[in-house]
């Protein structure tokens, strides 16, 4: 493991986006010259200072603000307060020279030590996962890509939504939450040229097998319960009524004694919020859930272009790993500049998935890996997320294969990965599975997985280049 404190000795007084990315690559068979947010002078595009996605004819890129092709390989849970447990906060305030966390002296060590880091490694992104205000922040004054948030509801699974959370996206309500988030962290970076894209959910909870998994619930049973007030369930009425010609029939499959339809629709609470109790009740839901993610996109859509035309909308962050991204990519990419998506497995099933999940996609548009990991297990991480590997040796060689086979798919433009330090089993929230990353708890990387980096992003624009035409 390369101990990081010797490249803390190393670090320049300030380190600025402009010289960041703004050299070539000491590789002994790629040289790239870069822009200042890492893209690649060797293919132009137009300039729009922001960034945004174009297809080639061969294959789609991301484009700088600058105007040349960028391929976004980016890291997640980029977290400050990582730096800052009972476990290692003493180590990193010595290396800080800091007093306390989050001091003058501890956020300017780490941003320095960041940014370091960051550039030797070639990563060129912060993923969805981040929270260290002294990269990203204030509004227009970041210091290295990364993707923000916007995120209407609070839906992202690991906040363990309420039903409370899923309200009547039909309606007056959801409008004015997305008109009222949108201006508290959206207008304010509309101008800010090193967001990537704006993320919204982390894995929402969407479909029943979802719901089931994470006990939790979804749209459909939460509208369908509303009063005859709600635009969410007049929607759902009239699409009930549709599938069944009578009310009988209704009643029939819902074991319910309603008189007519109107007597439905003025019920409120009449089924419990459970699974679906028969086939006939699960594809209700499932076809009532692609009206609602419809109507749920276009409103935060609609709002976040009216707040910020500058920026791409990523959507969600979908979970490939359960049937959501499946059961919504149809509708969410109507909307969506790219296809967002989770997907933690083994190597031979990630491009499989990704060739499926590109033939559902409701018109052409890149796709981009927002987390996904390949980890080893070790005392203080026995569960960590992803596919377990033998050793870091392993780890490597899948981490830089899975790069150079997804480069070669024409609409694959980038990956974040899970993540850059190491969590541990103490750390509240991390008792049953952990985040494994690039280097230990006290900044010492893993030397096959650093090689490993500085392989992918020296021959990025290489193997990126390699990819079989559309």
């Amino acid at each position: 493991m390369f101990p990081r404190r010797r490249f803390l000795k190393l670090l320049s007084a300030s380190l600025s986006a402009s010289s960041l990315f703004a050299h070539k690559f000491k590789s002994p068979i790629y040289n790239y010259q870069l822009d200042s947010y890492g893209g690649w002078k060797g293919k132009a595009f137009k300039a729009t200072g922001f960034f945004r996605t174009e297809h080639d004819g061969k294959r789609w890129w991301l484009v700088t603000p600058c105007g040349n092709a960028f391929i976004s390989f980016g890291v997640n849970h980029y977290h400050a307060g990582w730096w800052a447990q009972k476990h290692n906060q003493s180590y990193w305030k010595k290396q800080f020279k800091a007093e306390y966390p989050f001091d003058a002296n501890w956020n300017e060590g780490f941003k320095n030590a960041a940014l370091s880091d960051l550039k030797r490694l070639g990563i060129n992104t912060l993923g969805i996962h981040t929270d260290a205000p002294m990269l990203t922040e204030p509004p227009g004054k970041a210091l290295f890509p990364y993707v923000a948030e916007f995120s209407p509801l609070k839906l992202s699974h690991y906040l363990n939504p309420s039903p409370e959370t899923y309200i009547d996206v039909f309606s007056k309500d959801y409008a004015l939450v997305c008109e009222q988030v949108a201006l508290e962290t959206v207008a304010p970076y509309a101008r800010d040229s090193m967001i990537l894209g704006f993320c919204m959910a982390d894995c929402p909870i969407f479909t029943d097998t979802e719901a089931q998994w994470y006990n939790n619930t979804t749209f459909p049973r939460q509208i369908r319960n509303l009063g005859p007030s709600s635009p969410g369930k007049a929607t759902y009425l009239k699409l009930m009524s549709e599938r069944y010609d009578r009310i009988d029939n209704f009643n029939r499959v819902y074991q319910t004694t309603f008189s007519s339809w109107e007597a439905l629709l003025q019920a409120k609470q009449w089924r419990k919020d459970q699974p679906p109790q028969n086939t006939d009740e699960a594809t209700d839901n499932t076809t009532f859930l692609e009206h609602c993610v419809d109507q749920y996109y276009k409103t935060a859509k609609d709002t976040f272009k009216r707040h910020n035309p500058n920026h791409l909308f990523f959507g969600d962050k979908i979970n490939g790993n359960t049937d959501g991204l499946d059961a919504v990519l149809k509708i969410s990419s109507r909307y969506t500049d790219l296809v967002n998506f989770q997907y933690y497995d083994r190597l031979e099933n990630h491009e499989t998935r990704m060739q499926s999940w590109s033939e559902k996609i409701s018109h052409d548009q890149p796709i981009l890996n927002g987390d996904s990991a390949f980890t080893v297990p070790t005392e203080t991480m026995p569960n960590p997320y992803g596919p377990h590997c033998q050793s870091q040796e392993e780890r490597a060689q899948m981490t830089e294969q899975y790069m150079k086979q997804s480069l070669c798919r024409n609409n694959f433009v980038g990956w974040h990965m899970c993540g850059i330090i190491d969590t541990i089993k103490t750390m509240p929230g991390k008792e049953s599975h952990q985040h494994q990353g690039l280097m230990t708890t006290h900044g010492d990387y893993y030397q096959p997985m650093e090689k490993s980096i500085q392989a992918i992003s020296q021959a990025l624009y290489h193997n990126a280049e390699q990819a079989i035409p559309s």
